[in-house]
């Protein structure tokens, strides 16, 4: 029971990310269902001439969440001047701030999906990450033994600290693999298996955005652990690397605007309802407090692929059950549908996680 402690931040954080995804369910434009083509980009502008009541564009979402993220920082940042005075600048500030980077490159790509479909679809895709971290455990290993077999050690190679894999491959983890696989595709297939097999499938925005934004939130997950498990002041590190990676997730977020034309009409959030800016503002809160508490997760427990599958499982039902309770009793967020095949999603997918924890 020594290590049970790790469970109430990812408990507390993964509530905080569902009830995330249903204010952006609500916040950003889509359809009320999961059939719903993605909105045209030039509607907003159109739309808000006419209207002034336009919900927002993933991009703009996505400027959001680095303010949101911006302030965060600003504020532990002058927290930790008044503590400790001027802080030093190494390397775990450096992996830190590049971690930021690749957060909002995940985040920005991820809510690109809410274009066509309902957070009860886009949370099963993003368990697609334990996926990723028990491949990298795969990796590793093998990889060292390669290494070692040439003469060399794998610290040569890679720092002792960006080593994930505690554990060589279980049979059990190409179980975990193959469930989670079925699982998180499910609801975006609505329950026929027999899409995996074509192309068209993996095409859908929703689908593609969320392999790649997993993806990078595995690379992330990997860094969060690398530069704050057993550190000799756990808090602090977990402190540093907040402040550093959110620094980070903001000149993300700078580049972005500067130089992806995507994101060009940021500026036009001013047309949009202050109801949607609000609930943005509102979801981007909970995802960033979810973000600081989970970081207490992944520095207190020895295997980050366990905590990435504990969050991933209870993240998933939780918003289930938020979004369902909320448009039932509210009218707040987007219709749910294929609820059964949204439950036998999660079934497979906490059973896959599960098996990804094995050692």
């Amino acid at each position: 029971m020594e290590d049970v402690h790790w469970l109430v931040p990812t408990l507390a954080a993964t509530s905080c990310w569902a009830l995330s995804d249903v204010c952006c369910d609500y916040a950003i434009a889509g359809g009320d269902d999961d059939d719903a083509p993605p909105p045209p980009d030039a509607s907003p502008q159109m739309k808000s001439q006419e209207k002034g009541d336009e919900q927002l564009t993933p991009e703009q979402n996505a400027v959001v969440s680095a303010s949101v993220a911006a302030a965060a920082g600003l504020s532990l940042f002058a927290y930790q001047l008044k503590q400790k005075g001027n802080q030093s600048f190494d390397r775990d500030t450096a992996v830190a701030m590049a971690a930021g980077a690749v957060h909002f490159c995940a985040y920005a790509v991820e809510l690109r999906a809410f274009r066509t479909a309902s957070s009860t679809v886009i949370t099963p895709l993003l368990q697609l990450s334990a996926v990723w971290m028990t491949l990298v455990r795969v990796i590793q290993p093998v990889a060292a033994l390669m290494v070692s077999s040439g003469g060399s050690s794998m610290d040569e190679v890679m720092p002792t600290d960006f080593y994930v894999a505690t554990a060589a491959m279980h049979p059990f983890h190409l179980a975990a693999i193959f469930l989670i696989f079925v699982g998180g595709f499910l609801p975006a297939a609505k329950g026929d298996v027999r899409k995996f097999g074509t192309c068209s499938f993996y095409k859908q925005e929703a689908v593609a955005c969320c392999v790649i934004g997993e993806l990078l939130i595995c690379v992330y997950n990997a860094l969060l652990h690398a530069c704050t498990f057993k550190r000799e002041d756990q808090a602090a590190s977990v402190l540093r690397f907040f402040v550093a990676s959110r620094a980070g997730n903001a000149l993300g977020c700078l580049f972005a605007v500067a130089c992806i034309p995507s994101f060009a009409h940021i500026r036009r959030v001013r047309r949009c309802g202050r109801r949607y800016v609000l609930i943005a503002f509102l979801g981007e809160c909970l995802s960033v407090i979810g973000v600081a508490v989970v970081m207490l997760s992944y520095a207190s427990f020895h295997e980050p692929a366990v905590v990435n599958a504990a969050e991933g499982g209870v993240q998933q039902l939780l918003n289930l059950l938020f979004a369902v309770s909320l448009r039932a009793f509210c009218g707040f967020g987007r219709a749910v549908t294929d609820v059964w095949t949204k439950l036998v999603s999660f079934a497979l997918i906490a059973a896959g996680l599960a098996l990804s924890a094995v050692s």
